[in-house]
């Protein structure tokens, strides 16, 4: 990246739109003194984001706009514009694909500074994002003003380390460092925050876990009290009903009996059939009569049950309203209060309203005695301010006349020191012969190339033996690497076996097939033919060492039998037997285990694998070849293991070897370029020697008429400059009068402008009371609203309530007269019954008299239609009794099938009672429960759920961004250090190219290198400084020249601008900085500032800045190349 071209509207003194094109590698910027150059260079530094005036050379940021002139006005906006080309795409990110970036920055009067990013407005930090790490910067090394190179190398340790952090692009990193920091700290407060607020709601919650839990209890015990109270309805319905079905047991047994009578007794019906027909009659009157009586028993008995329930809700309305009476006497009692509160504050807004008025009237005075002391202060000023200009006029004159006096004292001295040196020169000039010195560098030069040419060869062969190395290490990795996969699949083959064929362990004997040995490719053959019976017999000896085969005393049909007897005759002669001494217990008689391979034994039994599965005979014969294997191939990957360790020592050797070579051929080939250097400053000493000895006849003549006309000059000069100085000693007295007077008027003004601060003061401390006072009222206002709207709601629950009594009085009373009726109805009914009781024997008597002979056979007859009429009055009762006490389960809301469900057989209705009694006392216990506790509960917990995971969230990420700020620390320290040395390197090798000799270093001021300052030291040839203070400007210079090329070297920047750097130098050190600039030139984009003709010959291109109007300056720009071919045609 380089750049293209610079456009400048407004900016200082280029009033009109002006653009300075840098075509070429190295410009060089030219005019007389005060034209402007330096504001090329201003310019640049303010778009790349300088915010401070001062290194502006102003006093405020809009002292960079144009201000006017002799003949033009000043405007009201500056803008620099900065065209990059950016063809290789240097820049990083979405800029690395655009072959051009335009960079602008535009100020106006009233100090708004804007930026722009091909021509999109951006921020001032969008703009330094993009050149950090790339060595561009408002205060980075790529740009070098005038003072900057003594400034540079007398700046602090800090201050010096931050142009190595410029080059190493530890910049960015420290700005993410410290964005990183600023988030921690963000992070951290929320996390108190995030704390106390998990305090306070923990608090919050423990007193809301006692209410919620006071309330679920409330609410347990309440549907506790409702299922008691279904429970106790259906226990007494259960009673009625049982005594309900055994009363239809008893009417049924009763019609069975009559039956039988009506049957046995039917030839005397027809002699009583009169008689039972009157009988008849009245019985049934008689049962008209008792169920009338039974019905209005039912409804008296529901009559009062609803008195009872009219009253209950009474009382509960009664005790609602004495409530409700009490809240409203407490809510006029603050309503009371409230409107006391409000009056006092009407009355304080009325007192802060007068103050306020006070206060604004003495500002009002305070202001008119401010502007009238201003004005009178202008007007001194305006005076003062002529004679600062004449003073200002006098003093330039002054100082031009003293220092042309002084020019003309230093002529005069430095044409006689002149005269005298060339004299001492053309004495010392012939002595002086550098070629026997030439001669000794030379020769040391060809020892150094055949040192290196050794060192080269030796590094050849070691770069052979390490390829061979090479090579010797991969075929030992794939050797270990080969037999270490054989090893794994070994062990992995043999681990597989040993679980597919392990022991029994409920029988706790080894397997049969495991103690067999067989010859090779015999397995399969031996196996089917042993498992080919099925449900062989092992051994039905107890206690006793039998074996399978080849025992003393085999057992009837055991294995041995079978084998001996021939049954598999070729088999038997590849079996070997192992283990013969151990047995097979057969305590028990049913089946000890079943192995993996399927296979299940029992005491004297064994049932085969299903057909198709694995071997179990060669698996063993597998498993014992592999474990023979095993230590082979452990051994073999022992000892690979160890050819691999000897060839990486080898390899390891070799590497640090050719390291070794290399620092070697690195430092003779420094010490060949450093012999090359002296040599090229040696012959350049002799060629300057040679031309110098022509010259100094001449000059010599040349500088005794100097001397002459320097010293007519000065007498001259003197006359001057003592003129100059009596007129401006009466004007500054003059002046100093005038200034004692702006001085006292500079205090009263001072004096009153305290009055009038405090008179705002008083205004806006007046204006806060007011607003407080007006606020106090707003609140009291509020309170008492939201105070009366409570006295109206208890109002409108107090009628409703006297609404609802008034209501129940009619119903009440209504239940009262109709439980009177039926108390009447009912003794009119039983005394109806009693009288037709008394009918129905009557007539029973008058039929047994005429018709004792029937009597005796209907007498049973009677008396058991008798019992069944009194059963089927009881069954009514029982009836009614049944539904009244069912009643209860409509209130609760409750069925009679879901209590049922819920009732325990074994408790009796005591039980339950004593459960209700205890349930209701708990209740009261519990007194005044807040309902609402469970859903705050659930609610404040689920905060305080977010809230521990906003806590863990916040405290991972504190812990990624400390982890961040540890990897930047890592990353800054080693890039710094890893900058520190190069350039350290740099500058050892280009001091002595400048100074054609001595040493220069750097040096860390302390252990950390995240902080630690950066100091340089610099002894130019044949110097023993103790500090770099005691160099001379121009040795000042070249050493801070060299420093800055050696961060070049590491981090070339796009671009170098260099104001006036060279001015402090003579013509041999300003040809050593022309040259170095022009070598760098191939790499880095040079645009300086000279007034030196030498550094103006280096230049591809000038560009010229001249002021031929008055206060504006214009470019006039010099293709060298282009005006080369013009003077030859």
């Amino acid at each position: 990246m380089r750049l293209s071209h610079i456009k400048l509207a407004g900016f200082k003194s280029f009033v009109e739109p002006t653009k300075i094109p840098f075509p070429d590698q190295m410009t060089c910027v030219v005019g007389p003194n005060g034209c402007g150059k330096s504001n090329v260079i201003d310019a640049v530094r303010w778009v790349l984001g300088e915010s401070s005036a001062k290194n502006l050379r102003g006093d405020a940021m809009t002292d960079v706009i144009f201000n006017g002139s002799t003949n033009r006005k000043a405007i009201s906006q500056a803008s620099v514009e900065l065209m990059f080309d950016n063809t290789r795409g240097t820049l990083p990110g979405s800029l690395a694909d655009r072959n051009q970036i335009s960079i602008k920055r535009l100020v106006t009067r009233d100090g708004q500074s804007l930026y722009f990013l091909n021509g999109s407005k951006c921020r001032r930090r969008d703009i330094t994002d993009i050149f950090l790490g790339t060595g561009l910067g408002p205060r980075s090394y790529s740009i070098i003003e005038q003072g900057m190179i003594s400034r540079l190398i007398e700046s602090k340790p800090h201050e010096l380390r931050v142009f190595l952090e410029e080059a190493a692009g530890v910049s960015k990193y420290k700005e993410r460092r410290r964005e990183t920091q600023t988030r921690i700290k963000s992070t951290r407060e929320n996390l108190e925050r995030l704390l106390d607020m998990r305090k306070e709601l923990q608090s919050q919650l423990d007193r809301l876990a006692q209410q919620a839990e006071a309330a679920r209890k409330y609410k347990e015990l309440k549907a506790k009290e409702r299922t008691l109270k279904g429970q106790l309805a259906v226990l007494k319905w259960q009673d009625f009903n049982d005594k309900l079905q055994q009363k239809v047991q008893q009417i049924a047994k009763l019609d069975e009996k009559l039956q039988f009578l009506e049957q046995a007794h039917g030839g005397q019906n027809d002699v009583v059939a009169s008689f039972e027909q009157q009988v008849t009659h009245l019985s049934d009157a008689l049962n008209v009569l008792q169920q009338e009586l039974h019905k209005t028993h039912t409804e008296l008995t529901r009559a009062e049950q609803q008195k009872i329930h009219l009253a209950e809700k009474r009382v509960e309305l009664g005790e609602a309203k004495v409530k409700l009476q009490s809240e409203q006497a407490n809510a006029q009692a603050l309503l009371s209060e409230q409107q006391g509160s409000c009056t006092a504050q009407q009355q304080k807004c009325e007192d802060a309203a007068e103050r306020l008025a006070l206060a604004e009237a003495e500002l009002e005075e305070r202001m008119a005695l401010y502007e009238q002391n201003q004005q009178l202060n202008n007007d001194v000023e305006d005076t003062l301010n002529v004679l600062i200009e004449q003073e200002t006029k006098v003093k330039e004159q002054h100082a031009d006349s003293n220092v042309a006096l002084q020019q003309a004292k230093q002529k005069q001295r430095h044409v006689e020191e002149r005269h005298a040196n060339l004299v001492i020169d053309s004495k010392t000039l012939s002595a002086q012969n550098s070629s026997e010195l030439l001669s000794q560098e030379s020769a040391k030069q060809q020892s150094l190339l055949k040192e290196m040419a050794s060192f080269q060869s030796q590094a050849q062969k070691l770069t052979e033996q390490r390829q061979n190395s090479d090579k010797q290490v991969r075929q030992s990795q794939n050797i270990v690497q080969s037999a270490q996969q054989q090893l794994l699949q070994s062990t992995a083959e043999r681990d597989t076996l040993i679980s597919l064929l392990g022991e029994v362990e409920a029988a706790q004997q080894p397997s049969f097939l495991a103690q067999l040995k067989v010859k090779a490719g015999f397995a399969d053959i031996v196996e089917g033919a042993l498992l080919g019976l099925n449900g062989l017999p092992l051994s039905e000896a107890r206690n006793s060492a039998g074996i399978w085969a080849h025992t003393q005393a085999p057992e009837p049909h055991s294995v041995a039998q079978f084998i001996e007897s021939g049954i598999y005759p070729s088999v038997l002669n590849h079996i070997k037997w192992l283990a013969s001494s151990r047995s097979f217990t057969s305590d028990t008689h049913f089946i000890l285990a079943i192995d993996d391979m399927g296979c299940v034994y029992g005491d004297n039994f064994k049932m085969p694998r299903a057909e198709g599965s694995a071997s179990q005979l060669a698996n063993y014969q597998k498993l014992d070849n592999l474990n023979a294997d095993l230590p082979n191939l452990q051994a073999a990957f022992d000892n690979a293991e160890k050819d691999k360790v000897l060839c990486l020592a080898k390899h390891t050797e070799l590497e640090a070897a050719i390291e070794h070579n290399k620092q070697a051929v690195h430092s003779v080939a420094q010490q060949v370029a450093a012999n090359k250097s002296r040599l090229e400053v040696l012959e350049l000493q002799q060629q300057g020697w040679q031309a110098q000895s022509d010259k100094l006849a001449e000059a010599l003549t040349n500088t005794r008429q100097e001397m002459t006309s320097a010293q007519t000059l000065a007498q001259q000069r003197t006359t001057s400059h003592q003129q100059v100085t009596e007129q401006l000693e009466g004007l500054q007295k003059e002046l100093a009068e005038k200034k004692l007077l702006v001085e006292a008027n500079k205090q009263k003004i001072q004096a009153t402008l305290i009055g009038k601060t405090q008179a705002q003061e008083q205004v806006h401390l007046a204006k806060l009371a007011l607003q407080q006072a007006q606020s106090d009222q707003q609140i009291s206002a509020t309170k008492t609203q939201h105070l009366k709207e409570s006295m109206q709601q208890c109002v409108a629950a107090l009628e409703a309530n006297s609404e609802q009594l008034v209501q129940l009085e009619a119903p009440l009373l209504e239940t009262q007269t109709q439980i009177t009726t039926l108390l009447t109805t009912h003794q009119t009914q039983q005394q109806k019954l009693t009288d037709m009781e008394q009918e129905v024997a009557k007539a029973k008597t008058q039929l047994s008299e005429k018709q004792s002979s029937v009597q005796d056979a209907q007498a049973n007859s009677l008396k058991l239609k008798e019992q069944k009429q009194q059963l089927q009055l009881q069954e009514q009762s029982l009836v009614v009794k049944a539904q009244a006490a069912l009643e209860p389960l409509l209130e609760l809301k409750q069925t009679l099938k879901g209590v049922l469900a819920t009732l325990d057989d074994k408790l009796s209705a005591g039980v339950y009672q004593s459960q209700l009694t205890a349930t209701v006392q708990k209740i009261s216990i519990l007194g005044a429960v807040n309902l609402a506790a469970i859903e705050e509960f659930d609610e404040a917990l689920a905060r305080k759920t977010y809230l521990d995971e906003q806590l863990n969230d916040l405290t991972a990420a504190l812990e990624t961004l400390e982890n961040a700020i540890r990897k930047i620390d890592r990353e800054t320290k080693t890039r710094f250090r890893a900058t520190f040395d190069q350039v350290n390197r740099d500058l050892g090798e280009l001091f002595p190219k400048v100074f054609g000799g001595g040493n220069a270093y750097l040096e860390l001021t302390s252990d950390d290198l995240l902080e630690s300052g950066v100091t340089i030291m610099a002894r130019p040839p044949g110097k023993k400084n103790s500090t770099i203070h005691l160099l001379s400007g121009g040795e000042k210079a070249l050493t801070a020249l060299s420093l800055v090329f050696s961060i070049f070297r590491l981090n070339p920047a796009p671009f170098c601008m260099l104001d006036e750097v060279d001015a402090p130098l003579d013509d041999a050190n300003v040809g050593r900085f022309c040259r170095l600039v022009e070598e760098m030139s191939q790499a880095v984009q040079f645009i300086y500032i000279s007034h030196n003709k030498v550094a103006m010959e280096m230049a591809a291109r000038l560009t010229g800045v001249t002021m031929s109007e008055p206060g504006v300056s214009r470019v006039v720009a010099v293709d060298i190349e282009q005006a080369v071919q013009m003077a030859h045609t």
